[in-house]
């Protein structure tokens, strides 16, 4: 064959495979792309607020005008603001550089607010997802816990009172995450969820309006069960929030005066991270979680610190602290943009038991009741 041709042949083989390695690498970065989309409103908006903007603009300046003098106290990088907003990789924090690989790390790009005793980047709250299986055949409630709890709320004589408006909303958008002791023969942690509302989230959200009402709060307390709704729609788990969203809509058009807005939830961490002793009692410990997918979150999150601050006072180490999540890490909103007082309360972990769980939702009903009362004052009593 003539060496002209042999030629030809190879450019021809040489550029067909540059072609298919830049036909993948244009794929892969579309998809690098589309990720960093999805993050980068929060992550920008997060990272210039640790920038001086002072510092900022001078170094904008002096670097076109070299007259002025070189600041040493600014420590402020182009090339790394740049590289960091471009990619929204931190070479400091293996998070942001892994997060694509190992789908799993992509749940610690929590932003900790607030960080109280034993939270760290390797001990967050998370909510695992249940199985389809465990999700149609919920598991039933042990019955000596409840008969024992029914016997404790005897003993509470204190009467509800009448309140003339409801501000409180209370609902919870994963219904059937229950806790093992309070079910019966179940000890995998994966499989504590429940129908039965005696034993799942539910029941917190019955007994704290029980608690708010006896302080003079109006409370409304939605018991939807929303995975039983999710089933009837053949909608997946993962629409959960699509769905409390059509109540929690629909609650504040029909009373406008709903202000305050509870979202109950139980965290699938263990014991070890959900449990305190506060004078020689056992305590679920409790967690914020604030939205940031929502342009107003701010005022969300100043109104948790108001009330992890009183719960710091007056039940130290009952609180994990306050975290914030971007659409990145789940629903981002949590329906939080329906009010500036809403907020997603994580109450123990799947080994909490019944008296651990009361104790800290009277512990939260006090200072949430403190707190209404101070931004009401007391007018509807």
């Amino acid at each position: 064959m003539h060496p002209t041709k042999i030629r030809y042949y190879f450019q021809a083989i040489n550029s067909t495979i540059l072609g298919v390695i830049l036909v993948f690498i244009l794929i892969a970065g579309i998809t690098t792309s589309f990720f960093s989309l999805k993050l980068s409103s929060n992550y920008v908006s997060n990272f210039l607020k640790e920038v001086d903007s002072t510092n900022l603009y001078y170094e904008i300046f002096r670097s076109e005008n070299h007259f002025f003098p070189e600041t040493t106290s600014s420590g402020l990088s182009f090339s790394k603001l740049f590289f960091q907003v471009a990619t929204n990789i931190k070479l400091d924090d293996t998070r942001t550089l892994l997060g694509r690989e190992l789908p799993l790390l992509t749940f610690y790009h929590t932003d900790i607010i607030v960080a109280e005793k034993g939270t760290t980047i390797a001990n967050l709250p998370y909510e695992s997802t249940p199985s389809e299986e465990i999700l149609k055949n919920p598991k039933e409630a042990n019955e000596e816990s409840i008969e024992k709890e029914q016997t404790e709320e005897k003993e509470d004589t204190k009467p509800i009172q009448v309140a003339k408006t409801k501000k409180v909303f209370i609902y919870q958008t994963h219904n059937l995450e229950s806790y093992l002791p309070l079910l019966k023969n179940t000890t995998n942690p994966n499989d504590a969820i429940s129908a039965d509302p005696r034993v799942n989230v539910v029941s917190l959200g019955s007994k704290l309006t029980s608690l708010l009402q006896k302080e003079g709060i109006g409370v409304e307390h939605d018991k939807t069960n929303f995975n039983q709704k999710l089933l009837d729609r053949k909608w997946s788990y993962s629409s959960s929030y699509t769905m409390s969203k059509e109540i929690v809509k629909e609650a504040v058009a029909v009373n406008n005066d709903l202000t305050y807005l509870i979202d109950i939830h139980r965290d699938s961490s263990r014991r070890q991270a959900t449990t305190t002793t506060i004078n020689g009692k056992s305590y679920a410990r409790l967690v914020f979680v604030i939205g940031q997918a929502n342009k107003n979150y701010e005022k969300n999150t100043e109104f948790a610190k108001k009330l992890n601050n009183k719960l710091k006072e007056k039940y130290p180490g009952i609180s994990r602290g306050i975290l914030g999540k971007a659409k990145t890490e789940g629903n981002g909103i949590y329906n939080q943009d329906f009010s500036d007082k809403a907020i997603l309360l994580e109450v123990g972990g799947v080994d909490n038991n019944q008296a651990e769980l009361k104790r800290s939702m009277e512990a939260f009903a006090d200072v949430f009741s403190e707190v209404y009362w101070e931004e009401n004052n007391a007018t509807e009593q």
